[in-house]
């Protein structure tokens, strides 16, 4: 493994929402907890603010009356809190920014407040609401720097309140807060892309699994025209530092769900039902082995993708271990 922080923290420390830039056309905001207590397992609040012209992303069915430059989608659920999980937005005429990103407001749905390192999600959703305070940690993962786009994943801790069907329940533990900010062809021209036209990014799956209460791994696999483009794996330690595994990583469906998942514009989707990464060193040493089962339902929303949560079994340098996963799925390889 090698120290991953070669890369500093952006400069100025602000997330830019760009949401009137001629620079970047799309940005992302989110906050993903793996292992919630039952009944919810996991909770997702991943935001995509703009399209991006990508196989994995657009979806032409929840286009604004503004065009994909001006269009935001929202995945906001737990594994209780399944009902409306996806909202899109006007970011012209439903949503409400800072030019510093300090506030994203979606509509009267929910806010991202406050600046690097406190941050608050407050959401309101029929019979769901969520209010926690973050604290990033001072860890950070870079999944990409480029001139083109960034991407960056904050460590944090939470503490607050869900609260679903009437019954308020206190958490607590470790997240992950995640931005990015990336060019897209609607820039250029503020019209949905015909599917034969998108990038051919066409399949990607992130998911988290909190080790322990200062342990994170963060995992990613990602295709282009059907062929591996990026395989990624991420330990950060509270206090600690983050690094990035230098070595084997495989990431294998072993199987799908008996029914496969149909979207709002009908396109189906085989989602998986098991699934194993194993992670080796340059060495051959096994670092991880993860048998994972999806046990939530998997929500609609991601763009054109889901979210959900998974129980796994295996080991951690050759140690049993056990937990809860989070996931995100998008298969547009068909």
């Amino acid at each position: 493994m090698q120290p991953h922080q070669h890369f500093g923290m952006p400069s100025p420390l602000v997330f830019a929402p760009h949401e009137n830039s001629r620079r970047y056309g799309a940005t992302h905001f989110g906050v993903m907890i793996p292992d919630l207590p039952a009944p919810h397992s996991f909770m997702a609040f991943a935001s995509l603010l703009g399209m991006t012209g990508m196989k994995i992303t657009d979806a032409a069915n929840i286009v604004s009356m503004d065009g994909p430059r001006h269009t935001a989608v929202l995945v906001h659920g737990t594994a209780a809190a399944t009902n409306r999980a996806l909202t899109a937005y006007s970011m012209k005429r439903d949503m409400t920014f800072a030019p510093d990103g300090s506030l994203v407001r979606f509509g009267e749905d929910a806010e991202l407040s406050g600046r690097y390192p406190r941050f608050r999600l407050k959401t309101s959703r029929p019979g769901f609401d969520v209010d926690l305070n973050l604290s990033a940690t001072g860890e950070w993962t870079w999944f990409v720097h480029s001139r083109l786009y960034q991407h960056i994943a904050l460590l944090a801790r939470y503490e607050g309140v869900v609260s679903w069907q009437g019954n308020s329940m206190p958490v607590s533990g470790l997240a992950s807060w995640e931005y990015y900010r990336t060019i897209s062809p609607y820039l250029l021209r503020n019209a949905p892309l015909p599917p034969r036209f998108r990038i051919p990014l066409d399949f990607f799956t992130y998911q988290i699994i909190n080790l322990d209460s200062d342990t994170q791994l963060l995992l990613a696999y990602v295709t282009f025209m059907g062929r591996p483009a990026a395989r990624l794996a991420h330990l950060r330690r509270a206090g600690r530092g983050a690094t990035q595994i230098d070595g084997k990583i495989s990431f294998t469906v072993l199987t799908v769900q008996d029914t496969p998942a149909v979207a709002p514009d009908a396109s189906v989707m085989f989602l998986p039902r098991t699934f194993r990464w194993t992670i080796t060193d340059r060495n051959g040493k096994q670092l991880f082995e993860i048998n994972a089962t999806v046990d939530t339902e998997m929500l609609y929303g991601l763009a054109a993708g889901y979210v959900g949560g998974y129980r796994w079994e295996g080991s951690y340098n050759g140690k049993p271990e056990s937990g809860r996963g989070y996931i995100e799925y998008i298969d547009q390889r068909g």
